[in-house]
């Protein structure tokens, strides 16, 4: 396994591996440490953007940015519940070593903050057993999360622009590294 990755941005308190739940006994309230779109960048050529979920997203779990502007709230890639479409930013959860999850807020709380890599080498990218390196990659509606390399028939999934697992082929154990340039969610299948 590659080394851990960190940020080297000269701003103080970015930790790609921090999850940050807003409340009213932390320092920072009415904010989260950072606004929900920040940029930061890290070794190994990462990118991350400081996002918002309320959901538990497991490690190496495939986001989709929400296109409303402003949000920067993610949701699971796929599934029937994704709330973007073409063109939408795809991120993956993961932290440094590709390992750290984003749990669901607890009340009072309503909404996680944490940073979802978005460029570079990353450790951990959740795939379906039959994926291949180095190939076009897609999402199913019939499930969330993971990225496949077979198409999943007409009206199923989207194409996946800009993210191809490196190294070795996926496995739905992984941990499956990627390299990631900004994805998009691509053309409807």
């Amino acid at each position: 396994m590659a080394a851990a990755i960190y940020s080297t941005v000269n701003e103080s308190g970015i930790d790609v591996n921090s999850v940050f739940a807003l409340s009213t006994g932390t320092p920072e309230y009415p904010n989260p440490p950072f606004l929900p779109g920040t940029p930061a960048w890290g070794t190994d050529g990462s990118e991350w953007v400081y996002a918002t979920a309320s959901i538990t997203l497991a490690a190496g779990s495939v986001v989709v940015f929400s296109n409303t502007p402003g949000s920067w709230s993610v949701a699971l890639i796929g599934g029937s519940a994704t709330p973007a479409g073409f063109g939408s930013l795809v991120g993956i959860i993961g932290g440094s070593t590709g390992t750290m999850v984003v749990p669901a807020p607890v009340s009072p709380q309503t909404v996680m903050y944490f940073w979802a890599q978005v460029k570079g080498n990353c450790p951990n990218v959740k795939t379906a057993a039959s994926t291949t390196k180095n190939a076009q990659l897609y999402t199913v509606a019939a499930t969330a999360g993971i990225v496949f390399s077979t198409t999943p028939g007409t009206g199923s999934g989207n194409q996946v622009a800009g993210l191809v697992i490196s190294v070795a082929n996926g496995s739905t154990a992984g941990p499956n590294t990627a390299i990631l340039n900004f994805p998009t969610l691509g053309v409807a299948t």
